[in-house]
């Protein structure tokens, strides 16, 4: 039963078809992430590897930056079935590694973190040894079953810590007994929907206080009120819906004319003499100053300092300077987390469309699939309704139609690149399959994707 859903999950290769499975397990598993139709399209007559879609969540610090990232199969894995089963859970677990463990998850993160989370039924896998770094910290979600058998545990922990393997704790509920395990923990996740607010804050100051003080993740944050009152119990870190909600948003304050970039837009698509959007750009110090800071950077290489706008602009190119423009509608000054945490997804989701260019059915055109992925949050950042950003701004035909929602390949591109943020492996798979991908691709180019917008917002704070 075992190597069947491995099989499943494409971590064997696949045995001649049996006449029916009936395992209690594959079925539980099936039920909760339908894998198996998940790579095959039915117009394209090829044939993709079969594997699990992974999702991520952002983690942020008490600085409101994005800090380190939850990859994992989707909430919904994680469910009391998951936990009554540890033969079930360890399947799902290793679909996991298995997905994570070639990508070199941590050449792409930084000085971020990777959370993986594992059951401590889990902690036996042979893939492990593959996360030992400084990047990677395995997250432990302990299960009824595990409360009964500490010494197993004991044991696993210390073969993780010989393997140089990081760990830490995710906690919903009391766990008497185990207080000396979490004395070798690198971090302990709380669940801040399972206790009130004054268990949580003698939590974070127990744990802070303890002989390993390993830094504490308020987790699943509900709201903005959640995330205040979390900030004040002292977490170092926080995670949750709260990130994504709509509540209490402000529009964050820009030092960038967003107004001047929409109307020099609208001047390059109609074909107006560099001389003239020379003269436009004049008129706006800031414009003027970023512009030429960024053709005299290192990336342009050029050999002599430019110090004029019209020679910028030969420079650069109608196409190259059009697409400077608009990733500076997304230059904040000083944004709370909510635009912090936009301004990345929006130059992911660019990124990663940018990638899929020419991949499984969809288009070549990098550049359009690029500024769809960047404008759809657009509207969420500067709080107007799309359909009115899109009048202030020319952009070409099919790439106002795909975002208005209009169906067509550009408009599967986004689908895909909106499902990979949603924490649903299903939506993700529906998506890929209509864009004839497979999920080793998908994932691949998530990671590179946010790689690149980590880097391109870590280089505008300089």
């Amino acid at each position: 039963m075992f190597k069947t859903v491995l099989r499943w999950l494409g971590l064997v290769p696949p045995a001649p078809a049996p006449a029916s499975v009936s395992d209690t397990a594959a079925e539980q598993l099936d039920a909760l992430a339908p894998l198996r139709s998940a790579g095959r399209p039915q117009a394209a007559d090829k044939s993709l590897r079969v594997t699990s879609f992974v999702c991520r969540d952002e983690l942020l610090d008490r600085n409101e930056q994005i800090a380190g990232y939850e990859f994992a199969l989707g909430r919904n894995l994680q469910s009391a079935m998951l936990e009554k089963s540890a033969k079930l859970r360890q399947v799902h677990d290793e679909a996991l590694l298995h997905n994570l463990s070639p990508l070199a998850v941590s050449s792409l993160l930084g000085n971020r973190f990777a959370f993986i989370r594992l059951s401590s039924a889990s902690l036996s896998s042979l893939l492990l040894p593959t996360f030992a770094n400084r990047n990677v910290i395995i997250m432990i979600t302990p299960a009824t079953a595990v409360e009964g058998d500490l010494a197993a545990v004991r044991t696993a922990l210390r073969r993780l810590q010989d393997l140089g393997v990081k760990h830490g704790w995710s906690l919903d509920r009391p766990l008497p007994g185990m207080a000396d395990l979490f004395e070798q923990a690198t971090i302990v996740e709380i669940d801040t929907t399972a206790f009130d607010g004054i268990q949580l804050k003698k939590m974070c100051v127990d744990l802070h206080a303890s002989k390993a003080k390993p830094r504490v993740i308020a987790g699943r944050i509900q709201t903005a009120d959640d995330f205040s009152l979390c900030y004040q119990s002292g977490f170092d870190y926080f995670m949750g819906p709260f990130v994504c909600s709509r509540e209490n948003w402000h529009p964050p304050k820009s030092e960038v004319n967003r107004l001047l970039v929409f109307e020099v837009l609208n001047m390059i698509r109609s074909g107006a003499d560099f001389a003239d959007i020379a003269d436009r750009l004049r008129n706006d110090p800031i414009l003027t100053y970023k512009l030429l800071r960024y053709i005299n950077s290192p990336g342009i290489g050029m050999l002599r300092r430019i110090d004029k706008i019209p020679q910028a602009l030969l420079i650069l190119g109608r196409d190259q300077f059009s697409r400077w423009l608009s990733l500076l509608l997304f230059d904040l000054n000083q944004p709370g987390y909510v635009g912090r945490v936009l301004n990345e997804n929006a130059l992911t989701r660019a990124r990663f469309m940018e990638r899929l260019a020419g991949r499984g059915e969809l288009p070549k055109e990098a550049d359009k699939l690029f500024m769809i992925g960047l404008f759809s949050l657009l509207d969420v950042m500067m709080k107007q309704p799309l359909a009115e950003i899109l009048k202030q701004v020319s952009l070409p035909d099919d790439v106002v139609s795909a975002l208005q929602g209009e169906p067509g390949a550009m408009r599967d591109a986004l689908a895909l690149a909106i499902a990979v943020e949603s924490k649903s492996p299903e939506e993700i798979a529906a998506a890929a399959l209509v864009c004839a991908l497979d999920a080793r691709q998908v994932a691949a180019l998530m990671l590179e994707a946010l790689d690149w917008a980590q880097n391109v917002v870590g280089a505008a704070r300089q």
